[in-house]
Formats: structure tokens, C-alpha cells, sequence
């Protein structure tokens, strides 16, 4: 019986690179089939497509009476075990989580599946079990990665260049050890090996080339048909032929039949002898759809990766608190004593002003409503904590240091300041016609710089504001003559509310987003990069329930990254909350569910972790843009006004802030319609995952 059979596969890459050309083979059971040739002759393409990785231009394969194809993969991938030619293992596990791993996701009998890992380890010099992988060496992680395609005792095992890199001992031991599992369990082995010396002990040997099989036949029949000692050469015996196109040896003939008796067995100690129970014995009868042993063994692999990576760790609990922190330090902070020019010709020298206050210890010097020298009090009530004062005898010098930066800007007092400001009466009574109340301080100002030039006005205006209620207490009549007759109220939030808490929705929002997308590029790509991806698919392991257990590591990290951020909001923006800080602590969960299922979308493109960072943050400036982060949504053009209002973030801010400012509950429209906003994201991202996925399973 065979338990692979290749016909006429033809494979090509590119519609350029033929890799596998008509290429026939055949390997019975209880072989050891060699298959040897030069690197790119395509042996790990026929490997790929014999497991259902890759798909075939043309021809069959057929594995234990089934045809084989990347659309019809295996039906029995636990009857077959599979060691790829790196060693696609976990890092951050131990030798014995790894072999757990692979048992669980094998559906293995706990009982037997811990017998297996004590035997498997001892024949492979595995000791210490606690030893996380990538403490290992190159031949340690090749014997775990050897040590996982045996676990469940497969019947057909295919091992991709399994010793290179390993020392002769090592590569002897692993080939007494195929010898033996056939004899005694009667497996198959197919194994690919540059060491074209070591494949003297297979029981069969292919030798290929540029996609076809020169020979197949047990290197005894080789080495006599060919008249040669070795496989090596009569490896060149045949690429001389073909070169001539006098390959008499080619599979256009009559195939041959492999002898099996001519491997010498020798007799197998009791104590490293393998169990004789079959995969059947090993393995629960019927893989359930959804099997909650596969399902812990994926979380499980996750949460140990997470945790015992450090830059993860530092990821989920630091990078939050490290946004809110800059937030809190870098932004709606001015800074001290910010430069301002001064031109005050309502003096007679820069220095009169000083000395003036003094004298009169900083009050009016007259019990009349009248007044003397009013700029020096104006000057006076500009803080000096916050605004510092350089003074200018002439315009020309205070406009060149602006111009150079070295001040923010200058004010400008006329030289009848305190006439103009004495004439001006409250009692509405008239005025000479000489008086001009409107250009007695002239303010000059860098407006390229929005956030001073605009903190400088408020400052000024406030500050003229409190002087003249001064003026007006001096002079016995009510401040609130001074008031604006327009009066400004607020029915949510306060007039005078720092800014940085008018920008703590958005920071919050962002940082979720940003947070979630970032976290779950990581979380599926590693899997991808490191190859067991592919070794997890092919041990039967769905993709539906490889994206579920991603799934839910993610929600688990974003509960802690949830907690950790409002903590860190509330203790150091002093946010108050006035709304159900439940339900803001659902929104953030969903909103991050939004940025995690957007992330594993993207990550489906490519396994290169430089393009997936990049691709991340790009989205979330896009969305960061349009949503109302930076400018008003209002404000923004007609068409992407419309692309905003669909976005995840846009509404996920307004929500926020409802919740937080407004105290909205659940059943405001624009809260339940953030809810749904953002379910719909997640619906739609994680079907078109699945989706992408399941077309290409399989990372190359």
C-alpha cells in the first residue's frame, strides 16, 4: 500500500520559475523515503503541496488513499506529523509547554500524551523541560521542533532537512530513530536532506533536480545499476546524463519496486523502545468542531508569549500611562514668564514706572477720582509669573527683537494714556473730540504661533479688565459698570475648563485606537513570522478558532490597558467624570475590540512587521484627521465630512465626551449609536479577516 503518490506535478512561480515539472513519486508504507537534491531543485514546494500549503498547476497527490490539494487539505492531519525547515516554534515557551502545545492541538489523550513527552525527551536528550526555547541552541530547538512533529505518534512523518545544522552524533541518533519507529510502528518517513550520505540508510531515494526525479529506487538497486559506491555519485552520474538526454534511469521507464529488507534493524533497547499505540489509540476519535482542549492550548501559548516577553509587557501596561503622561506635560502647559516687549511713552523712562509704585506702595496716590501715570498700574497687573516684561525706548528696536524671535511680541502705550483714561467717564457724559480711547495700547503679536498669540490676548484682555475694575472702585462707582453687556452661560462643563480637559476625549480615544490596532499586529504577525502559524493549521487546528483565541488574549489585555489608562486619566488630568464610569468602561472596550479587529485586518497582508507598524499608524492618522481630533468636523470639506461620521474615532469622541461631560446614558442617540457604530467595525474587520485567512491559510 502507498501512503503518498505523486502524479504529474507541475508547479511554477510567478508564471516564470517552473519549480516542479511533471514530477512523479511514490512512497509506501512503513518507508523511509529520501528525498535528496541541490537547494531551489523544489523539494520543499513537493513537501508544501503534499500537506496542502501550496496548490499544484497540474497532477494529483494523493496522502493515505486521499487526494490532497491547498483547497482539500488532509482530512487526517493527525495521522501526520511535520517538521518544516526552520524550527517554527514559540520563543518564549518551555521544552515542555511546547510539546503540551502540540499534544493539546493534537486532540491527544492527556494520560498518553504525558507518557509520550517522557519518552520523546529522553530519546532526544531533552532533560530539561523547564528551558524556554530560545535559550536553546540551533540543535536544541531542532530536536524540540523534531520532538513536536513526534508527539502524537503520527503514521506519516515528513521532515524537511531535519539534521542540518546538527552534529553527526545527533544526525545519527535521529536516523536510528526513523529506522526503529518504522519497524516497529511501521511509519512513514519522507525526508529531505542535503547530506546526500546519511540517505544510504533510507529504504527508498529520490534524487531530484529542476523539478523532476532523476531516479527512484533503494540505494542498493542505485548504486548497482549505476555501477557506483554512493548516492553522491550517482547523483553526478545522472546529471551527466541528462545533460546528454541519456537518462535511461528516468521514471519514464518501468517504476521500481523498493526493496525494504535491505536495512538492517538492530535490535531496539527496552528503554528507548517507542510505544506501538496507534494514532488512533493517541488521539480522540473525532476532532469536534470547536474543541475547548485546542482552544486553551491557544491561549494558553498566547497569554505565556505576552507575558514573558518584556517589550509586550511594557506595551500593554507603560505605553498608556506613557501617552497620558506626555499629554499631561506637554500639552495646554505654557510656559513661564513668556517674553513680551514694552514701549511705554506715557513715562519718561523705562525705569520711572518702578520707582513710581514704590513710592506710592502700589495704590492710586489720590482720594479723588483722578490719576496719575495710569500705564505704570496697568504694567503692574500683568503678571510677572507668567509674562515678562523687556522694555524698549523705541518702536523700531522692540519691532526688530519680535521680528527675531526674541520676544512673542510687544505692546505699545501712547504718550496720553493717562489723560485719555482720566477723560473716560462712566457716567456717559461727553467727550472732547481729540479723545481716542481705541489705540491707547497698541499689541503687536506673532501669530504664527496660535497658542501664545491667543494665550497673550486673553492675558491682556484680562488683565485691562481687572484694571479698570480697579479704576472704578477708586473712583467709588460699580465694577459692574465694567461688565460686558453680553453675559456667556453654560448648561455642561465650565467657561473657564483648562483646555487639556476639552482634549481628554480625543487623547482618550486615540490612545485606545492606536493602542488596540498596534497590540493586535503584534499578536497575529509573530505567529506568522515564526512559522507556527503553519504547524498549528496543520495539525487540524481551525482557522475560526485560531482567530477566537487571538480574540480573546486581546480583550483580556484590553481590560488592563482600560484599567490602567482611566487610572492614570483621572489621577493625572484630574478629569472629573460626571456620566457612568461603567458604561465609559464598556465604550473603551469596544472601542479597543474596534482598533484590535481593524489590526488583525491588516496584518492578514503581509508578515513584514515594519510595513504592518506602518500601515497601523497611518490608518489611525487618517482617522485621527478626519475625526474631529485636530479641527471641528464641521469645518471639514462636504465629501470627507460624510467619510468622518463613518470612521471609528469620530463618534467614538463625541461618545466619550457625552458620557464624561454630559453624563448621557445608553440611551442617548449618540452613545447607542457609537456602540453600534463600532460593532459594526468590529463585525466587518474580523469577517473580512476570517475571510482573507481562509484564502490564504497559509504564510509562504
Amino acid at each position: 500500500m502507498n501512503s503518498i503518490e505523486v502524479r504529474g506535478a507541475s508547479k511554477t512561480y510567478d508564471s516564470k520559475t517552473l519549480v516542479l515539472n511533471g514530477l512523479n513519486l511514490t512512497v509506501q508504507t512503513g518507508w523511509i523515503y529520501g528525498l535528496i537534491g541541490p537547494s531551489g531543485c523544489g523539494k520543499t514546494t513537493l513537501l508544501s503541496c503534499i500537506l496542502g500549503m501550496k496548490q499544484l498547476d497540474e497532477g494529483t497527490i494523493n496522502v493515505l488513499g486521499q487526494e490532497v490539494s491547498y483547497k482539500n487539505p488532509s482530512k487526517f492531519p493527525h495521522r501526520i506529523g511535520y517538521m518544516p525547515q526552520e524550527t517554527a516554534l514559540v520563543p518564549e515557551l518551555t521544552i515542555k509547554e511546547t510539546l503540551n502545545y502540540f499534544g493539546n492541538i493534537y486532540q491527544m489523550n492527556p494520560s498518553l500524551m504525558k507518557q509520550r513527552l517522557i519518552m520523546i525527551c529522553d530519546l532526544l536528550d531533552l532533560h530539561d523541560g523547564n528551558k524556554r526555547v530560545n535559550h536553546l541552541s540551533g540543535g536544541g530547538k531542532r530536536r524540540v521542533s523534531f520532538a513536536a512533529a513526534l508527539i502524537h505518534n503520527p503514521e506519516i512523518l515528513i521532515l524537511d532537512e531535519p539534521t542540518v545544522g546538527l552534529d553527526s552524533i545527533l544526525r545519527e541518533k535521529i536516523w536510528k530513530f526513523q529506522i526503529e519507529s518504522t519497524k516497529l510502528s511501521n511509519t512513514t518517513v519522507i525526508i529531505t536532506t542535503h547530506y546526500i550520505a546519511e540517505a544510504e540508510k533510507s529504504d527508498c531515494c529520490g534524487l531530484m533536480k529542476n523539478g523532476v526525479l532523476l531516479i527512484e529506487d533503494s540505494p542498493q538497486n542505485i548504486f548497482k545499476n549505476l555501477g557506483v559506491q554512493n548516492l553522491e555519485e550517482a547523483f553526478l552520474n545522472l546529471c551527466i546524463r541528462e545533460n546528454t538526454g541519456n537518462n535511461k534511469n528516468s521514471l519514464n521507464d518501468e517504476r521500481p519496486q523498493c526493496s525494504h529488507e535491505f536495512v538492517n534493524h538492530k535490535k531496539v533497547k527496552e528503554e528507548t523502545k517507542l510505544s506501538t499505540e496507534t494514532t488512533k489509540d493517541l488521539i480522540h476519535e473525532k476532532k469536534k468542531k470547536f474543541s475547548n482542549q485546542t482552544i486553551k492550548a491557544l491561549l494558553n501559548k498566547e497569554l505565556v508569549r505576552i507575558f514573558r516577553q518584556p517589550y509586550e509587557i511594557g506595551f500593554t501596561f507603560v505605553f498608556p500611562l506613557l501617552q497620558v503622561f506626555c499629554f499631561t506635560v506637554a500639552l495646554g502647559k505654557f510656559s513661564k514668564e513668556l517674553p513680551l516687549g514694552v514701549i511705554n511713552r506715557d513715562v519718561i523712562d523705562t525705569n520711572f514706572c518702578s520707582e513710581y509704585l514704590k513710592s506710592t506702595n502700589y495704590e492710586f496716590n489720590t482720594s479723588t477720582c483722578t490719576f496719575e501715570h495710569l500705564s505704570c498700574y496697568f504694567l503692574n497687573e500683568i503678571d510677572d509669573k507668567s509674562v515678562k516684561k523687556i522694555y524698549y525706548n523705541s518702536f523700531e528696536e522692540a519691532f526688530d527683537e519680535a521680528k527675531a524671535a526674541k520676544t512673542f511680541g510687544f505692546i505699545s502705550i501712547s504718550s496720553n494714556f493717562t489723560d485719555v483714561m482720566s477723560q473716560r467717564k462712566f457716567d456717559w457724559q461727553p467727550i472732547s473730540e481729540n479723545f481716542s480711547y481705541s489705540n491707547q495700547i497698541s499689541v503687536y503679536l506673532d501669530h504664527t504661533s496660535l497658542q501664545f498669540s491667543y494665550y497673550l490676548k486673553n492675558k491682556l484682555w484680562k488683565t485691562f479688565e481687572k484694571f479698570n475694575k480697579k479704576m472704578l472702585r477708586h473712583c467709588e462707582l460699580d465694577e459692574r459698570l465694567e461688565d460686558f453687556p453680553l453675559r456667556f452661560n453654560t448648561f455642561h462643563g465650565e467657561l473657564d475648563a483648562d483646555h487639556t480637559i476639552m482634549m481628554y476625549p480625543g487623547l482618550f480615544a486615540l490612545a485606545i485606537m492606536l493602542g488596540g490596532i498596534l497590540f493586535s499586529i503584534s499578536s497575529l504577525s509573530q505567529n506568522r513570522i515564526e512559522g507556527i502559524w503553519n504547524r498549528t493549521l496543520l495539525a487540524g487546528v481551525k482557522t475560526s478558532e485560531v482567530l477566537f483565541s487571538h480574540v480573546i488574549i486581546l480583550i483580556f489585555c484590553d481590560l488592563i490597558e482600560i484599567f490602567v489608562l482611566k487610572i492614570a486619566t483621572i489621577f493625572l488630568l484630574k478629569s472629573p467624570i460626571i456620566g457612568n464610569q461603567l458604561l465609559l468602561g464598556l465604550f473603551c472596550l469596544v472601542l479597543y475590540m474596534a482598533g484590535n479587529s481593524i489590526g488583525l485586518f491588516i496584518s492578514v497582508f503581509t508578515n513584514n512587521v515594519a510595513v504592518l507598524n506602518s500601515s497601523g499608524i497611518m490608518v489611525v492618522i487618517a482617522f485621527t484627521l478626519s475625526s474631529g481630533v485636530v479641527w471641528p468636523i464641521e469645518g471639514l470639506h462636504s465629501v470627507l465630512k460624510y467619510f468622518s461620521y463613518i470612521t471609528p474615532l469620530t463618534l467614538s469622541i463625541a461618545t466619550i465626551r457625552n458620557i464624561v461631560f454630559k453624563g448621557f446614558t445608553i440611551t442617548h442617540p449618540t452613545v447607542y449609536g457609537g456602540f453600534l457604530l463600532l460593532s459594526g467595525w468590529i463585525i466587518l474587520m474580523l469577517f473580512l479577516c476570517y475571510r482573507m485567512l481562509k484564502k490564504k491559510k497559509f504564510t509562504d
